[in-house]
This record gives structure tokens, sequence and C-alpha cells, in this order.
């Protein structure tokens, strides 16, 4: 991270002129320009002693910080379709921040979109978070990610964070929902125990790293771990893993994942080479169709291998 300067004191002083707590009013240019040369090109994932001091740098609190960084988070969506860009962050109970924002894909379906929540939750599974504290979002999340956010351990008690609002949690936000435990499921996103599937010995390691990224996923309704790994033109490998929803819907595919991972180091679709998926034989839940459909349409030149492992 480039070397931190003294607090700005202009921007400090339109600062006091906040809400008391973490309310925020409309992001500035100028903030957000000072938040951009303090961060990497990609700032998806902030490890908390690094938000810490960029919190103490601009003499902001850590949901401050966050409802600051909504813009930097929005510069970086991908909505062709809508053009409406939306952007997220998140604490982890470790205290790193992960960013996420919105993508649409022309061509496909609009069920395929991922929603910025979407995207913030998944970039923080595949970092190893274990639950999240807060979030921060350029709008109120949609009902579909209430219901997505519902799916996190302590989901109901996680703090939503809007701009020029007071700090609500997501249960007056979604109120007598539906949940894993309406189901007499006790596992929960991000806190999941997965049984694993045996990684084949000898396999391409491509269809070695799908079958780990399997192993991170998240399906105690189907009981069907799916992974997806991804190899670029210059060798790079992206992986996704599998995670579902109470509600079925809000659930994210494998492929979603791994693109997730690819935007979050700012490539482009069109630089994967060949894809790889694993799951289990005779799953009843496949993600080989869906897999197909929207590689073949975000990226035509890439091969798909599909391997499929005994239970």
């Amino acid at each position: 991270m480039p070397q931190a300067s003294a607090p700005d004191r202009g921007l400090l002083h339109r600062l006091e002129d906040r809400a008391p707590g973490c309310s925020s009013g409309p992001n500035s240019s100028e903030m957000t320009e000072k938040l951009k040369s303090l961060l990497p090109p990609f700032p998806f994932h902030i490890p908390a002693d690094q938000a810490a001091r960029l919190a103490e740098t601009l003499g902001l609190s850590s949901e401050q910080l966050m409802l600051e960084l909504i813009p930097v988070a929005r510069s970086f969506a991908r909505p062709p379709i809508s053009r409406f860009q939306v952007g997220a962050v998140a604490r982890g109970r470790s205290g790193d921040l992960y960013l996420g924002v919105n993508l649409e894909f022309p061509g496909q379906s609009l069920i395929q979109t991922v929603h910025a929540e979407q995207c913030v939750v998944t970039n923080a599974m595949a970092h190893g978070e274990k639950g999240l504290e807060a979030l921060a979002v350029s709008s109120e999340p949609c009902g579909f990610c209430r219901q997505l956010l519902n799916e996190l351990a302590g989901g109901g008690h996680l703090t939503v964070l809007i701009p020029s609002q007071e700090p609500i949690p997501l249960a007056e936000l979604l109120p007598r929902s539906f949940g894993p435990g309406d189901l007499g499921i006790e596992a929960r996103l991000l806190a999941q125990t997965v049984d694993p599937l045996q990684v084949p010995p000898e396999v391409p390691e491509l269809i070695r790293e799908a079958c780990l990224a399997a192993n991170r996923s998240y399906a105690p309704y189907s009981q069907d771990p799916a992974g997806v790994a991804l190899r670029t033109v210059d060798g790079k490998v992206f992986t996704g893993a599998y995670a579902e929803n109470a509600a079925f819907n809000p659930s994210t595919s494998p492929l979603h994942a791994a693109l997730i991972r690819m935007v979050t180091e700012g490539r482009n679709y069109e630089e994967i080479l060949e894809a790889a998926l694993v799951e289990p034989e005779a799953a009843r839940v496949s993600q080989i169709g869906v897999t197909r459909l929207l590689l073949e349409q975000v990226a035509p030149q890439a091969s798909l291998t599909v391997h499929l492992v005994p239970r």
C-alpha cells in the first residue's frame, strides 16, 4: 500500500458536519480520489491492519470508512445492461474489509446477474472469512439480497449501513424471515463445514483445483458441492465454490464465484482459456448446464472439462 499521508483537514471538516454514529452524507469525489490514492489498484480485500491504518489516517471510524469506500467499490461494477452501478463493503469478524459490485451478462437471462451483496459475500468466502459484522451498500438491499444475507451466521444481527441513513439490523429489513432453521439446517454460510469430496489422484491440475474449490462449498440443502477452476491465457487459475440458500434462488453457482474472483483482480472474461467443473456423480442439483450456458456467452473460446466424483 502506498505511504499514507497526514489527514486531509478539508475532508475531515466535512466529516464533522455529518450525523453522529455511522451515518454518512453523500460521498465527495475528493474523498474517493483520496482513498484511491491510498489503496492498491483493485482493493477488493483490505486486511484488518491496513483498514485500521487507513481509518486513522483519514480520521474516520470503521463504519465511516466503509461508507466512504462505497464509491470506490462502485467504480469497479460491470452493469452493461442496466448501467446502474452498485457497490458494497463488508467487515468480517476478522476485521478485514471486502468490496463487492454488481455484474451483468449481456445475452443471458437476468437471473444470471450477480448482486453487489452476493459478490461481497462470495469475496469474503473466498478469503476464508467466517462471518460478517457489518455491510455498507450504496442503496437499500433488495429482497433477493436480504434473503441472501439472512443465510449468514448471525445474519439477523448484521448491521446494514446506507448513506444518509441510520444503521439498521438486517432483522428489521427482513422481518419474519425464512432461513436455514426453518428447514432444520444448523450450518450457516461462511461458518459451514462440508463432507469433502475425495480429490482424485493423478488428475490434471485444473480438475484438482476445481475439486478443492468444491470442498469449500456451502450446500446443506442439496448435499451436492461443486467447484469451478478457470485458467487464463497467462496461466493464472481462478476458482469458485458453490453456495446455496434456504430459498434456493439466491444461490451462487461455482462459475459465478470464479468470475467474481476474476473481477476482484481486474481481469476480463475473454482471458479464460479453459475451465473445469467438479461435482458428485448423480447430483440432484447439477451445475453442468448453467456453467456451459454462461461460459459459452462470456468466454466462447474456452474449453470446459466436467469431472464427476463418486460419492
